[in-house]
């Protein structure tokens, strides 16, 4: 039933199709994951946050994950570029939870239009050692380059995504839709795995890494497994993609390393559920 709900949403452009009843049958096959995560949470308002988004996808109704967001926080910002992008300051820079220091390396994976980098600028006061963006999409890149124009030696832009392994596939860009498949979309792109397209040394400097990779997030981790485990940075990673990602990411990076510390928060009345690993 949910293959055959995923081929309509493809065709009708709604990957929502796979909440509601659908979800409710994933949740049920994956109880123990989720008791099980909803146990090593590092506090209760991460606990708060999964159930609300949890309920939210069950009913299909965003009340619950709403009241969890605080909208006063949105602010919007006009980019030399010309985009408007409407944001939470503190997404990915939470100060309780995120510790930035001088020698900071960044890791940006899915550099938009350079918003979150700009915003590390902001935050740190431009006191950073280094910022790699890592973006698929050529467009996205000559944004970029408008967007940030301090600091140019601390930041590296790479013109490629974060995945799995090294190969090319074709984007699919519709917005909030926007994914990686395989054959499907206009935007032909070359994708790296973090562990092989960096260098040793250069891994070995990174001290936080943020994800938002339009659902291939689980595939990006696989590629950056040994970083991970060798180097633990900070990470962010966003768990609203896909419905499983709510469990199956902080998971899979508990698994990697069960030394972080989980905590989950909202940063959009609807998307943005980020996971935070420290």
């Amino acid at each position: 039933m949910i293959k055959l709900l995923e081929k309509i949403g493809e065709k009708v452009g709604y990957k929502y199709l796979r909440y509601g009843i659908p979800f409710q049958i994933e949740c049920k096959k994956h109880k123990k994951e989720i008791d099980y995560l909803m146990s090593i949470l590092a506090d209760d308002l991460s606990r708060d946050v999964l159930n609300a988004a949890i309920k939210s996808r069950k009913r299909r109704n965003n009340k619950y994950i709403k009241a969890l967001y605080d909208t006063s926080n949105t602010k919007y910002l006009t980019l030399n570029s010309g985009d408007t992008v409407y944001y939470d300051p503190s997404q990915y820079f939470l100060k309780d939870i995120i510790k930035l220091s001088k020698d900071e390396v960044f890791i940006d994976g899915g550099g938009f239009v350079g918003d979150t980098t700009l915003n590390l600028i902001e935050q740190t006061s431009g006191i950073f050692k280094k910022a790699h963006i890592f973006e698929p999409i050529k467009r996205n890149c000559e944004q970029i380059k408008k967007n940030i124009t301090e600091l140019s030696d601390k930041i590296i832009l790479h013109n490629v995504g974060l995945y799995s392994s090294d190969e090319e596939t074709y984007f699919e860009d519709s917005g909030s839709s926007s994914r990686v498949g395989k054959g499907k979309g206009k935007d032909l792109v070359k994708l790296v795995a973090l562990d092989s397209h960096l260098s040793e040394e250069e891994r070995s400097e990174i001290t936080y890494i943020k994800l938002d990779v339009e659902g291939a997030e689980l595939a990006a981790l696989e590629g950056m497994r040994d970083t991970i485990v060798k180097y633990n940075p900070k990470l962010a990673i966003c768990l609203y993609h896909k419905p499983e990602d709510l469990w199956e990411l902080p998971l899979y990076i508990h698994k990697l390393n069960p030394q972080y510390k989980f905590y989950i928060r909202q940063h959009q009345p609807v998307y943005e559920t980020v996971l935070y690993a420290i």
